[in-house]
């Protein structure tokens, strides 16, 4: 299993298991869903790679998956009552914008998502400039955008010529990590704050440890962050006090090492 999501309401659990897929002749991560009470696993899907992300909410799974045929990261929903996958973006754009971060409102039926344009990647990757030796990588534009759960509607909130690699949701507020070089671990994170009713936007350094990619996110009651950081340890799981600005420490593996968490409210 490589991610999983618990549906606590509905005792189901969603997770990736690597597969073959037949009419391709390769492996691919495919979504499954057990039922915890009957003790019974469905396989959901049969043609996609690389799941970043899951998310279930009631009759409806959303994910960041590579869909076969297609070399970007994309935003997808799974009707569970039909199976039918349908993907967020259009026409002009669905197959150049790759989803780097994702978080769900599941109160206000909202998803917010990173982006950036893989031909701006590549073309970035191919023309660096600079020293030899060295890398000149230009990061490209980032933009973070709200969509609801149909996909309907979908509104740009704002970019960075940054890596904007963590999203998390506070109230009317989107709250971003975002990063110059990818993996710069000894530069500090910029912190940004969006208000979703005003449009506002307040930048700070993250200046404490450096929460790791794998789905951070706020408590219920926006006191904590929970994520996965290092902390004078290996890589664990960790729920930081934004009043005192500690850290406490959940779990820490002896051996192995922990992908990703999924922060459900």
């Amino acid at each position: 299993m490589q991610n999983t999501f618990y549906d606590k309401k509905n005792h189901r659990v969603y997770y990736t298991k690597r597969i073959n897929i037949e009419k391709e002749n390769v492996e691919g991560d495919q979504i499954f869903v057990t039922d915890i009470k009957k003790q019974k696993e469905t396989q959901l899907t049969d043609d996609i790679f690389a799941v970043n992300y899951i998310y279930a909410v009631d009759d409806q799974v959303f994910f960041v998956a590579r869909p076969l045929g297609s070399q970007v990261l994309k935003l997808g929903c799974l009707n569970l009552n039909n199976g039918q996958i349908s993907y967020w973006g259009d026409k002009d754009t669905i197959e150049d914008r790759s989803i780097e971060a994702m978080t769900v409102d599941k109160k206000n039926k909202q998803i917010y998502v990173s982006t950036y344009s893989e031909a701006e990647s590549r073309y970035n990757v191919i023309h660096q400039e600079g020293p030899p030796g060295e890398s000149h990588y230009k990061m490209p534009k980032h933009t973070v955008y709200e969509t609801d759960f149909s996909f309907e509607y979908t509104r740009e909130l704002f970019s960075e010529n940054e890596w904007i690699r963590t999203i998390m949701n506070k109230g009317d507020t989107i709250v971003a990590l975002s990063d110059v070089r990818y993996n710069e671990a000894k530069t500090p994170s910029t912190l940004i704050e969006y208000n979703l009713k005003d449009g506002s936007i307040t930048k700070s350094p993250w200046e404490t440890y450096r929460l790791q990619v794998g789905g951070a996110n706020y408590s219920s009651d926006e006191k904590h962050i929970y994520a996965l950081a290092s902390v004078d340890k290996p890589r664990g799981f960790y729920k930081y006090n934004l009043e005192t600005k500690e850290f406490e420490e959940i779990f820490v593996p002896e051996t192995g090492f922990i992908n990703n968490i999924q922060v459900v409210k």
